[in-house]
């Protein structure tokens, strides 16, 4: 079996390495909710009443513009992201490292060990993507109740060690730990990881 696992990593190893060279450079801008699409701010009156340092930014990098709210809710940091039409795109949801189930633990762990002599694992979110079918407002409360049936990603800031360089990048992984993607994050933009 453990043959069978390690030959999976190989193979989406192999898959995935021009997908690896990506970089990622955001910026942040705080604003107001009034700044946002109006679509957006009837979403975000959702948010609910105890939430904790709520905070709106539009985000760009080289290739978009977006719209993130930010708060803390029943202990965990959520961001909730918009296109630039106002268009929900994700939920994410920041949890520890012991939360993760055993066996998607297991296969972030064993890609990470084909992919750096030595990682740290900086911060980790579930991933939930918005789906057309049901409405934005009701997709904000499942994830809020954590009534939500619907399979999260796992986006995680690790720093990597490989070839005596320390890189800091954003992999992706889905629900069962399996490699989605990977982008380099540049040092200017890594001020927004720890929010």
């Amino acid at each position: 079996m453990m043959k069978f696992n390690v030959l999976i990593v190989l193979i989406a190893l192999l898959s995935f390495s021009g997908v690896i060279a990506q970089n990622k450079n955001e910026k942040e801008f705080r604003i107001s909710m009034d700044q946002y699409p109006k679509n957006t701010q009837i979403v975000l009156l959702n948010i609910p009443k105890n939430a904790k340092r709520i905070r709106h930014y539009q985000e760009t990098d080289e290739k978009k513009l977006s719209y993130e709210s930010k708060f803390k809710f029943k202990k965990y940091w959520f961001s909730v992201e918009f296109n630039s039409d106002g268009v929900l795109e994700d939920i994410e949801k920041t949890i520890k490292e012991k939360e993760l189930e055993k066996t998607v633990k297991e296969a972030l762990y064993l890609f990470l060990e084909t992919q750096a002599s030595k990682y740290s694992i900086i911060k980790i979110q579930e991933q939930y993507l918005y789906s057309s079918k049901i409405l934005e407002v009701d997709f904000l409360n499942a994830i809020l109740r954590s009534s939500c049936s619907i399979n999260s990603n796992y986006e995680i800031i690790i720093a990597i060690k490989s070839d005596k360089e320390w890189q800091l990048k954003e992999m992706t992984f889905d629900s069962n730990g399996r490699f989605l993607n990977a982008r380099h994050l540049q040092p200017d933009s890594y001020e927004y990881i720890m929010y």
